[in-house]
């Protein structure tokens, strides 16, 4: 790692750029009680050091710009308060090729690595990111079984973000000469929980965000792994299900709905996972036809429950997931993120899943929602400053279900005072078809491509191009598709024309105190 910051590195960047050396200099200048600056380095050809931590950033950079010319890196890192260390990465074009943008970009699961971030750079923008400072807890981004200390949860949970702009921005600044014309961020999953911190706690720091598939109801789908772990187990902690059953379930939601969806998803995929309860018995029942062993003691009951509303003493924890969505391979041990680190706090190993209940899970709620979640549904200080938003989830979504993000939106358009003045300045696409990274999606495993939903928000925050739809190229059985801003459904009609269909509005609306976001923290 000692050769990437090896001087000669600055010293080849001065020869060719009188200028250089200087620009260097300033950019070392940033650091104080806080940032350290690791190293500098021009990159001559595209060697990216990274690693995508989700199948789901492979995908949705396939349509990226490769990299030309050299680029120079700075890796920087932070320490807020003793025992935190987050990494942080620059990539700026040199200073003929910026285009004015600085981008921030989210990161994926629990972090620990630095994902790549050159595509940006291609484009012609700044770009920084960051490993969330969870690279100890998680020995580089490879294991996530240890209790967290809390300042590691503030760091991944809202202050990484934060601060790798603030000084992201400052390195930008010095080594340019000026500040950057905009600010936009893009990231999915835990990126997509980044990108709404932001706009929720820092409103000031962007001027547009990309959060695709976002974990910003952060409790909520912890619980729902909890939900799908205890309905999938028996008494002992024993699965119940192979994933090939799991497989059969989600294939017949699609096939139940074959009937009745309109072209062109019809036996393909799904245009809309939102199902009543008669909908819930019906595929469920033909899943059992197709597997008799689904209808053995109580399993169609405990498969029905994964797809209903999760409620407890009158209140709903969690909406549901999604027919359609293939949840094999998340019948793990429970949480995602934080909720794991929290029940060992309290003592339970891998082996006493089992006796996790209810209070368990109201004592992460106490605990965690507050700065785990981002999902305030006050919107205004980013809205004011003239911000825009685009938010994305997936209809096949196994991991962040896309119930808990219909309602969230449904919750900022009543806050809003109605749907009209939120699609302003905040759209939402629900994608047929779309699963998590690594998933079974039968569209895609990820979100929509990243350069096209980049390019999507630049012409909405700078020239006012607003985003009726996304065009998603090559979908099977479909061809190009595109996805209309929610709640709107792109059909085909009898001469084959795409048009805008409205569809029903809104999904079981999830407790308020499951939702519990903090939005003043100290920064």
């Amino acid at each position: 790692m000692a050769a990437c910051f090896a001087l000669a590195a600055s010293l080849a960047i001065a020869a060719d750029d009188a200028g250089m050396a200087q620009r260097l200099s300033r950019v070392k200048a940033v650091a104080d009680g806080v940032c350290r600056i690791d190293g500098t380095l021009l990159v001559t050809r595209a060697e990216p050091e990274g690693v995508d931590p989700l199948a789901q950033w492979a995908a949705m950079q396939k349509d990226d710009a490769r990299i030309e010319g050299a680029f120079v890196r700075v890796d920087y890192s932070l320490a807020p308060e003793a025992g935190s260390d987050i990494r942080c990465r620059a990539e700026l074009p040199l200073p003929g090729r910026w285009n004015g943008r600085f981008w921030g970009r989210g990161n994926s699961g629990h972090a620990g690595l630095l994902p790549g971030i050159t595509a940006f750079v291609a484009e012609g923008g700044a770009v920084v990111t960051t490993d969330l400072g969870t690279r100890g807890i998680t020995d580089c981004g490879t294991t996530n079984s240890r209790i967290w200390p809390k300042n590691i949860q503030r760091d991944f949970n809202w202050r990484a973000t934060h601060l790798m702009t603030v000084y992201g921005k400052r390195i930008v600044a010095a080594f340019y000469g000026r500040p950057c014309d905009k600010a936009y961020f893009y990231g999915g999953s835990t990126g997509g929980r980044q990108g709404m911190s932001e706009a929720i706690r820092f409103p000031e720091d962007y001027d547009g965000i990309v959060s695709a598939l976002p974990d910003n109801n952060a409790a909520v789908n912890e619980i729902a792994v909890w939900h799908l772990w205890r309905q999938t187990h028996d008494a002992e902690g024993r699965a119940m299900f192979t994933t090939n059953e799991m497989r059969i379930v989600s294939d017949a939601a699609v096939a139940f709905r074959a009937g009745s969806d309109p072209a062109p998803y019809a036996g393909h995929f799904l245009a809309d996972a939102r199902f009543s309860e008669a909908e819930i018995d019906g595929f469920l029942a033909l899943a059992a036809k197709r597997c008799p062993s689904l209808a053995a003691g109580d399993r169609l009951a405990r498969l029905k429950a994964i797809y209903m509303p999760l409620v407890h003493d009158g209140r709903c924890y969690f909406n549901g997931f999604a027919p359609g969505s293939y949840l094999g391979k998340n019948m793990n041990w429970m949480g995602i993120v934080n909720l794991r680190s929290h029940l060992q706090e309290h003592g339970f190993t891998r082996d006493a899943w089992k006796d996790v209940g209810w209070k368990e899970i109201d004592g992460f709620l106490e605990a965690y929602a507050p700065e785990f979640n981002a999902c305030s549904a006050d919107l205004s200080a980013f809205a004011a400053r003239g911000g825009k938003l685009i938010m994305t989830t997936g209809w096949e979504d196994q991991t962040i279900p896309p119930a808990p993000i219909v309602d969230y939106y449904e919750r900022v358009c009543r806050n809003d005072g109605g749907m009209e003045k939120t699609k302003s300045y905040f759209r939402l696409f629900c994608v047929p078809g779309c699963a998590h990274g690594g998933g079974k999606g039968r569209v895609m495993t990820a979100a929509p491509g990243g350069r096209m939903m980049r390019e999507v928000l630049v012409g909405w925050r700078e020239r006012g191009e607003v985003p009726e739809s996304l065009v998603l190229p090559g979908c099977p059985g479909v061809g190009t598709m595109p996805v209309a801003a929610y709640p709107g459904l792109m059909v085909k009609d009898s001469s084959g024309r795409w048009i805008v269909r409205q569809t029903a509005r809104g999904v079981a609306s999830i407790d308020g105190r499951c939702l519990d976001t903090k939005k003043e923290v100290e920064k």
